[in-house]
């Protein structure tokens, strides 16, 4: 089984251990923009979380732990890229994909799925990758 990871299921992977592991077996594939979008949000806004007894709670990273985990997390997925041609090719093809605005950085990951052979895309934005991949679209 083949799984791409869109940054909302690495964040999930961040605080949740079992999410964590599903990197433990099969094969895994990513985009390197996951990298930014991920540091941006973790040392950023944050992310809502609630701890044991329920409370919510704002989890915020600093830059090296960060970095650090991305490491971590690079060094068990595969990187997969669109090329020029074929990200201009997709682009022409967007409006009958009903493809338009901030949907397009969702196609381009559908996309990339896809040319990696993914069995399921990895997300908790479910309805933003309807219709984009061939992939099964699963919460992580």
């Amino acid at each position: 089984m083949k799984f791409f990871w869109d940054t909302s299921a690495a964040i999930n992977a961040t605080v949740s251990p079992a999410v964590l592991a599903r990197l433990n077996t099969d094969e895994h594939v990513a985009r390197l923009h996951l990298f930014c979008e991920f540091f941006s949000t973790m040392t950023g806004r944050g992310i809502q979380y609630k701890d044991k007894q329920g409370n919510p709670i704002v989890i915020v990273l600093d830059p090296n732990d960060t970095a650090k985990w991305l490491r971590e997390f690079a060094a068990r997925v595969t990187i997969i890229e669109l090329d020029k041609s074929e990200t201009l090719d997709a682009l022409e093809k967007a409006q009958s994909r009903s493809v338009q605005g901030a949907r397009v950085y969702d196609y381009a990951h559908a996309l990339a799925a896809d040319k990696a052979g993914a069995d399921i895309v990895l997300t908790r934005n479910t309805t933003h990758f309807e219709g984009l991949s061939r992939a099964r679209v699963e919460w992580p």
